[in-house]
């Protein structure tokens, strides 16, 4: 063989063993992930991967007012499910008009929602006709008034930061004898009376006379930060870990950081990073993709409502809830509260617990203050000043007991004041019956 033939030989064999092995390269696939992608199917919390725009945006309360009097569902699921119904009405004939005034009714129904909503928003969790423009502003509440001669309901809603304020028909007589039903039945075991509270600017609901829950004590699972570096890192296997021995908070590392409590029960990322042309995600835009991502991984590991919404700031805050009733944490991070804050197409912050509630170990009858003498101490012992708080709320308190693997959920009253939820120290629980 010459070797000019030899030479044409060995460069073809080098150039076919080039073109193999790059291909290879181009094919691989590792199984940490990549580094352009953020799908995260596989990476699973253990949660609930099917929440939707309709079932974490819940009304706080359902008043029924009627003659001076005020009424709400004895049992939460009530509530739900009547709020459920509603997202089958139809809303017609929508105007805005200017002014706040409201028209004095003797019998109507007020929903509250637990932040300011975007009006755009509306049609993301009820039906509106289709050729309808809702306004820019956001609401917060909106009642609804019988219309005996037509056997149709009226809504108001009114803006929160405007004198605005919009008004809508739905013309459909069951959905008027449904909640005239209600109305008429205000005396049965099905409600019980509530008193208002006034801080100057809104009538806050409170129920009153003697209520009765059961302090609540559950097992829990951990969700291994391992598990929450797959979610939110594209390429896990490039991530570093390390650990503070002062504090012993672990942090996950690439140009991102995951940043785990010494505990290992809350952790908080951030990614820096985030650059985007795009202009900012409206309310249904931030809502979707902040649900899908949670949906992707399975991250709904409790019974969540949406509890405040911010468009401006991209930011939106999911807070747990149990047998109906709100959850909350004094800890740093909160534990009851999932975050995010998004850039808009890219997560830029995630706050959230990592344990999973799991069965009942213990259950013992709690009776709690009446709202009369909660009230009556929160403006007398604790010296609040009323037009500084927002709103008052029956909610369970988590705790978490290492010790016995188990988080306690105690009922008490809480106050909403500047932005901040709070148990006032005067509070404490009143009574405790034993029982399993």
């Amino acid at each position: 063989m010459k070797l000019e033939t030899a030479k044409s030989f060995i460069l073809i064999i080098l150039i076919g063993t080039s073109l193999i092995l790059t291909f290879g390269v181009w094919n691989y696939r590792a199984e940490v992930g990549t580094l352009s992608g953020e799908s995260y199917a596989e990476v699973n919390l253990g949660g609930t991967d099917e929440e939707t725009k309709r079932s974490l945006i819940q009304p706080s309360e359902i008043i029924f007012k009627s003659h001076g009097n005020y009424y709400g569902f004895s049992e939460p699921e009530r509530l739900e499910q009547l709020y459920e119904d509603m997202q089958a009405w139809v809303l017609t004939d929508v105007t805005t008009e200017l002014g706040n005034e409201r028209t004095a009714n003797h019998q109507e129904v007020e929903v509250i929602f637990p932040d300011p909503l975007p009006m755009d928003l509306f049609s993301s969790f009820l039906s509106i006709e289709d050729d309808i423009m809702m306004p820019g502003w956001t609401f917060e509440r909106f009642y609804i008034t019988f219309q005996p001669d037509t056997s149709s309901l009226e809504i108001e809603f009114f803006s929160n930061d405007s004198d605005r304020k919009a008004v809508a028909t739905v013309n459909n007589s069951s959905s008027y004898q449904q909640l005239w039903s209600f109305m008429t039945n205000l005396e049965s075991d099905m409600f019980r009376e509530y008193t208002v509270f006034n801080n100057g600017e809104k009538d806050i609901y409170v129920p009153s006379g003697d209520i009765q829950l059961n302090k609540e004590t559950m097992r829990y699972t951990r969700i291994s930060p391992s598990t929450m570096r797959d979610v939110l890192f594209p390429n896990p296997g490039v991530v570093m870990e390390s650990t503070t021995p002062q504090i012993g908070l672990t942090f996950f590392t690439d140009s991102r950081q995951m940043r785990v409590s010494a505990d290992r029960f809350a952790m908080e990322y951030v990614n820096p990073f985030t650059e985007s042309t795009d202009p900012p995600l409206n309310a249904a835009s931030l809502l979707d993709r902040s649900i899908k991502n949670i949906n992707d991984h399975a991250g709904w590991t409790a019974d969540y409502k949406l509890a405040e919404l911010n468009v401006y700031q991209s930011r939106v805050k999911y807070r747990m809830h149990f047998n109906g009733y709100p959850v909350f944490n004094s800890a740093d991070p909160d534990l009851s509260i999932i975050e995010q804050k998004w850039n808009s197409q890219q997560l830029e912050e995630y706050r959230r617990s990592l344990f999973q509630l799991e069965d009942y170990l213990h259950q013992s009858e709690v009776e709690i203050a009446t709202a009369e003498n909660f009230i009556a101490n929160l403006l007398n012992v604790a010296d609040y000043n009323r037009e500084d708080i927002q709103d008052i709320k029956i909610g369970y308190r988590l705790r978490v007991n290492a010790e016995t693997n188990s988080i306690d959920l105690e009922p008490n009253w809480y106050v909403k004041i500047n932005g901040n939820w709070r148990l006032p120290v005067f509070n404490e629980l009143t009574s405790q019956k034993g029982g399993d």
